[in-house]
């Protein structure tokens, strides 16, 4: 069966009765040692059903996503050994001891408790055999109690050590952070993560130093031999080292939370830096568009009143051309025109030009309609990238654009290059050549921003592009000329161990669905 207790301590009991072709008695402990494995596994899948999804959450925290196949402790308790030797004779490190390791791990200590009774230490077990061993069972479930605090405290030692190596990394990601546009995200999400940790961390230390004051320790029994086998147990003193240790991993937990405020700060300031430097931007721009604006307004009007006026020059130089020296007016066939309509006829000549000039001025303003609807179909598309690039690929790239514009700002962690291209070969994008403007940090090897300017109205009208298909164009000749640096890309040396557990298990999983399709395509 299995029995739970208040202060956390779980037993799971089974009498072996029978093992194969062994019958109750001489029981081999190849057989005993296969059966283990099999009570390890079901054992955690029952638990797993009885605790709550917040227990389970915790055991995954300290075994790191691995709690199904977390270390137990095993007691076995035998009626008699074949064969029965003395303690020092067990502890023969040749045949006796590789086989008592099976069952109980690497063994540590052999005492003979009794005349008939022997008490054996391994790593992950312990082993009594003798007709008295079962008298002894309470003594030796106490003793179990404390044992698995014991390994308990241990996976938390080591949890704390992989949570501060996580911090450590996390730390590097923020000295870093300058140069690499993409640690922001990676920062908060690490130091969330952390936090979470740690709030569980302590939680479970306080449940430790609850469950070390609720376990009593047994008297010493009246008899010989259990009085033996509790000086060979030393639980009292046991208890004493656990409070011990779990007072220092409290002093641990208070300095991982500092370290904590300290690289939460550390990412606030490195926050705000960033926020600083878009504010910059943004006022820069703002700057740049107001001037712009003005200048276009003042351009806007300066234009249309020329228009009209060059509509004005135009006619009347036409007209002139016409009533002028060796013109038609002095022509024959135009004299009695030019004599009723416009030397005798008062303001004919004036109303004339004025009906030159709206049909000139309306030609005029009529092509400039045209060209401005045209010139206002176009498509913009930006795209934040943020990808590790291959600096001199990239170049080689910009070697066969026409560049029309190229902008530098050096900075002590980056060397900030905006560039401006038309594409040569307007057949490759539908008849209209589009504008692109590329960002990238030059030193740190980053391709920032994209964004593509292209005029649909210009295109023709079957072969015009859309903005998704763009989209895929330019990021697909980017992908195919190989710019991007996928393995300085890849962070997963830097990840928290969780999550390369996690990885880890996917991976595994993966190669198993793969495994199985390949049998059933193979069938």
């Amino acid at each position: 069966g299995v029995s739970l207790n208040a202060e956390g301590t779980c037993f799971y009991g089974m009498q072996v009765e029978a093992v194969m072709d062994r019958i109750k008695d001489n029981i081999s402990l190849d057989h005993l040692a296969r059966l283990l494995v099999d009570v390890q596994q079901d054992s955690s899948a029952i638990v797993d059903s009885i605790i709550s999804e917040y227990q389970r959450e915790l055991m995954q925290l300290i075994f790191l996503g691995d709690a199904s196949n977390r270390n137990k402790v095993n007691l076995i308790i035998a009626n008699e050994i074949t064969p029965h030797l003395t303690a020092e004779e067990y502890m023969d490190k040749g045949e006796y001891e590789n086989e008592l390791k099976q069952v109980i791990g690497d063994t540590k200590a052999a005492y003979d408790i009794s005349e008939h009774d022997t008490l054996i230490f391994g790593a992950y077990g312990l082993l009594v055999c003798g007709p008295n061993s079962r008298h002894h069972e309470p003594l030796l479930c106490a003793y179990l109690q404390f044992i698995t605090i014991d390994i308990f405290v241990q996976n938390y030692f080591a949890r704390m050590w992989i949570l501060s190596a996580d911090m450590e990394t996390t730390n590097k990601v923020i000295e870093v952070s300058e140069s690499d546009p993409t640690s922001l995200a990676r920062i908060r999400y690490r130091i969330c993560k952390l936090a979470r940790d740690i709030i569980q961390l302590d939680e479970i230390l306080g449940y430790l130093l609850e469950a070390l004051e609720i376990i009593e320790i047994p008297p010493e029994p009246p008899e010989q031999a259990g009085r033996s086998l509790y000086e060979r147990l030393e639980i009292s003193g046991m208890r004493s080292q656990l409070v011990r240790r779990t007072t220092d991993l409290k002093k641990n937990i208070a300095g991982s939370q500092r370290y904590l405020d300290v690289l939460r700060e550390r990412a606030h300031v490195v926050s705000e830096g960033k926020m600083f430097e878009l504010n910059e931007n943004l006022e820069a721009n703002s700057r740049k568009l107001c001037n712009l604006q003005s200048y276009n307004s003042n351009t806007a009007h300066s234009l249309q009143i020329l228009q009209v006026m060059f509509a004005g020059m135009l006619s009347f130089d036409w007209l002139d051309r016409l009533t002028g020296n060796w013109t038609v007016m002095n022509t024959t066939w135009l004299e009695f025109i030019a004599e009723s309509m416009i030397r005798n006829f008062p303001f004919g000549w004036f109303i004339i030009s004025m009906l030159i000039w709206v049909v000139f001025a309306w030609v005029i303003l009529k092509a400039f309609n045209i060209l401005n609807w045209r010139s206002q179909g176009v498509i913009t598309i930006k795209q934040r990238m943020n990808r590790r690039i291959f600096v001199e690929k990239l170049r080689d790239l910009l070697k066969t654009k026409a560049r029309s514009f190229e902008e530098r700002k050096y900075d002590l962690e980056k060397d900030i290059v905006t560039l401006t291209y038309e594409e040569r070969d307007h057949r490759d994008w539908g008849n209209s050549r589009p504008k692109i403007i590329i960002e990238y940090d030059e030193r740190n090897q980053y391709l920032l921003d994209i964004t593509l300017h292209y005029n649909k109205r210009v295109a023709s009208k079957n072969l015009a592009f859309n903005a998704t298909e763009l989209r895929e164009k330019l990021l697909g000749e980017f992908q195919t000329l190989g710019i991007y640096d996928e393995e300085g890309e890849d962070h997963s040396a830097d990840a928290l161990a969780v999550d390369k557990r996690l990885a880890i298990e996917q991976r595994i999983n993966a190669e198993e669905e793969e495994g199985e399709e390949e049998e059933e395509g193979g069938e």
